[in-house]
């Protein structure tokens, strides 16, 4: 992912963003953002953030964070990290919602409620789908509650519906692979 720095622009003064590779130094933007996509509705009661860090869900989806194969974008403003993106591959044993088959890695992503609606998200998604290409991945799945306005950036990005799980759509993209590494 070298190279990926970028800058967004946005809708208002505050509205430039910065999109890099993140590093397993960044678990703890993940940890924030996971929070933000498990919470992303402000009709949605929210615990406490240590309370949620608890929750045998979220350990799983941050266990062992940077093993081969995961990969995560960071999008940042003013130097504060505002969004993140990122994919992992799980098996049939342990995996997540979204999970479709253990060659095909689960995205996740979340934008912090103040940066929705401004791109951000699209333009992580965006990037994660071409680092997938880059790294011959043939295919991305995620899970969505199809009340979530992110269900149509998904959709409108090449996801389509295979399966439910629960209340939550699962959705998969498969991808053309870039010859170029």
């Amino acid at each position: 992912m070298a190279g990926l720095e970028r800058k967004l622009s946005r809708k208002s003064p505050r509205s430039f963003a910065t999109l890099r590779p993140g590093t397993p130094a960044d678990l703890p933007v993940i940890e924030a953002m996971l929070f933000e996509a498990f919470f992303w509705s402000p009709t949605y009661e929210r615990p406490g953030f240590d309370e949620f860090q608890e929750h045998p869900e979220f350990q799983k989806l941050v266990a062992d964070w940077g093993r081969p194969g995961d990969r995560v974008i960071i999008a940042e403003c003013q130097g504060q990290p505002v969004g993140a993106a990122w994919y992992r591959f799980w098996t049939e044993a342990c995996h997540s919602y979204g999970f479709v088959d253990a060659g095909i890695p689960e995205v996740g992503m979340g934008v912090h409620p103040d940066y929705r609606g401004r791109g951000i998200g699209r333009s992580l998604l965006r990037h994660l789908l071409a680092e997938a290409r880059r790294s011959g991945v043939a295919a991305l799945s995620l899970s969505v509650d199809p009340q979530n306005v992110a269900r149509q950036l998904y959709e409108s990005e090449g996801f389509v519906k295979v399966g439910e799980s629960g209340t939550s759509w699962t959705l998969l993209c498969r991808l053309e692979v870039s010859q170029v590494r």
